[in-house]
């Protein structure tokens, strides 16, 4: 639901704002395109307070998140990130922001839910995603779309429109890439990373629609190593619409990273 409030407000702020333009300058292709930059770059430039007001988060005060949250940053190399809480029923965790800000908004639930090292292991994923520009990378790409868009349906509109799907589409497909480059940069920081991000995974997309909060976080580790190895023999179909890898799929390529760590580690 609140998801679909920040697009919506997304929306109207690239629509008002090229409205607005569009009535002071002429009506042609380069204007257009030029209105374009200039109202997704107003977007990019208010998305975090549309991400605070779609979701209503409120700044962390709790000692040990901020403790948690400085050493995953740390691991990283991400400085001046601000740390939010989302309330919510749901085990989940978002980084968001632009080059002036950056931050990392958790649900309540996913702090009730894991111990200290599955949440630095999931906090070290968001911050995988701000130290790689996943945001700028997705600017440019929507941004990238809309310009093609805008050029083809000038000439023929029905072909500008089949663009436009396609590349709506090709987003589920970028999403994907982002998550696994997330996963995988966070998961090189450190040798135990790998294993503690497969457990914080298993307990937000397998255990959690069964089991409460006060259960997952003292679920025993040899429980979760067995739950694991049983998901990753299994083979699950990314889905069309999806914005992450599978399950199986992120469980598998985090075990080859830590097959990794431990063969440096030996030799």
């Amino acid at each position: 639901m609140w998801w679909w409030k920040y697009y919506l407000m997304s929306f109207l702020v690239v629509l008002i704002t090229e409205t607005v333009i569009s009535l002071i300058v002429p009506s042609t292709i380069i204007y257009t395109c030029a209105e374009l930059v200039v109202a997704f770059f107003i977007w990019y430039l208010v998305s975090p307070y549309l991400m605070r007001t779609a979701f209503k988060i409120r700044e962390v005060k709790d000692e040990n998140l901020l403790r948690l949250t400085s050493y995953a940053s740390a691991l990283l190399g991400v400085k001046r990130v601000k740390v939010y809480e989302i309330q919510a029923s749901y085990l989940n965790a978002i980084a968001f922001g632009n080059v002036f800000s950056n931050a990392v908004a958790i649900t309540r639930p996913l702090i009730e839910g894991l111990n200290d090292r599955e949440i630095i292991a999931v906090l070290a994923h968001e911050f995988a995603h701000i130290k790689n520009k996943d945001t700028e990378v997705q600017w440019f790409y929507i941004l990238g779309i809309n310009m093609v868009y805008v050029f083809v349906s000038f000439y023929f509109l029905p072909l500008g429109l089949a663009v436009l799907g396609l590349g709506i589409l090709s987003m589920f497909y970028l999403h994907k890439y982002l998550e696994k480059k997330a996963d995988i940069t966070a998961a090189n920081m450190a040798p135990w990373i790998p294993e503690y991000l497969s457990y914080a995974l298993i307990k937000i997309a397998y255990l959690s629609p069964s089991l409460p909060t006060s259960v997952l976080k003292y679920f025993p580790e040899f429980q979760l190593f067995f739950i694991k190895q049983s998901l990753i023999s299994t083979t699950q179909k990314d889905k069309l619409l999806s914005t992450h890898p599978s399950l199986s799929e992120r469980l598998r390529y985090l075990e080859d990273i830590s097959k990794r760590w431990q063969k440096n580690y030996y030799m």
